[in-house]
């Protein structure tokens, strides 16, 4: 039988195939439960933080923001997500990804994950789905419905959906079950905090704080504890068999 999947999303100036070797040893702990699948960015950008020199031969580097939004307001949207080349915009585009692997013969999306400006999609899919739900309207999304979040080494605000803008009152916070990973020598660790602190609730959201840098760990005992409390949340929350 096919294992669930959780989606993964890269950092700016990265790509899928350079999160997954990221992410290589923390896909060996988890192989026994999840298959880990990775998606690349619609924009081209440089290499981006930590990527170089290792992955100098592993471009075009990838970002899931387009910064030609601040130059163009009226195509974009509010948080410079940007429409790609097929007029689809940020956490739709990102649905619609999923959805075209769904096709495949793997198993049912469970989770997301994403890595720092990788967060913002996951923390945005995670929201969207927050809001659709309590409007009781999937507007085509269909049969993906994630039970929890990864976010690693992250920072920023959920990618923003069109359709909030079109909500009176749309939510912010998101209570969907998550698992925040912060590096306490991550220089871009205040931004981390300050993201877990204001756009996600505290009774849903756990913080795993390692003395480590900008990147996804590799020391034995980190890793495998980042695996052991991505199964505890995952066990928490799929409900009975």
């Amino acid at each position: 039988m096919p294992k669930p999947r959780i989606a993964c999303f890269h950092g700016s100036g990265s790509n899928a195939s350079i999160y997954e070797i990221q992410c290589s040893f923390l896909s060996t702990l988890l192989a026994d439960t999840f298959t880990l699948e990775f998606f690349d960015g619609p924009f081209l950008r440089s290499a981006g933080p930590g990527v170089l020199p290792a992955f100098a031969d592993y471009g075009p580097y990838k970002s899931w923001f387009d910064t030609r939004a601040d130059r163009d307001r009226d195509r974009y949207s509010g948080d410079g997500s940007g429409y790609d080349e097929l007029g689809r915009d940020g956490v739709e585009r990102v649905w619609r990804l999923m959805e075209e692997r769904a096709a495949g013969d793997g198993g049912e999306w469970v989770g997301v994950m994403g890595f720092s400006q990788g967060s913002r999609v996951a923390g945005g899919l995670l929201l969207d789905q927050q809001r659709r739900k309590k409007e009781g309207d999937t507007n085509g999304v269909v049969n993906i419905s994630v039970q929890f979040g990864v976010l690693c080494m992250g920072g920023g605000a959920p990618m923003e959906s069109e359709v909030a803008y079109k909500l009176s009152e749309p939510d912010n916070v998101v209570r969907i079950p998550t698992l925040h990973m912060h590096g306490l020598k991550d220089e871009f660790l205040q931004f981390g905090r300050e993201q877990h602190a204001k756009y996600f609730d505290r009774d849903t959201a756990t913080l795993y704080e390692i003395n480590y840098h900008h990147a996804m760990p590799w020391v034995k005992a980190e890793a495998e504890e980042l695996a052991r409390l991505i199964k505890e949340m995952y066990a928490k929350t799929k409900g009975p068999e």
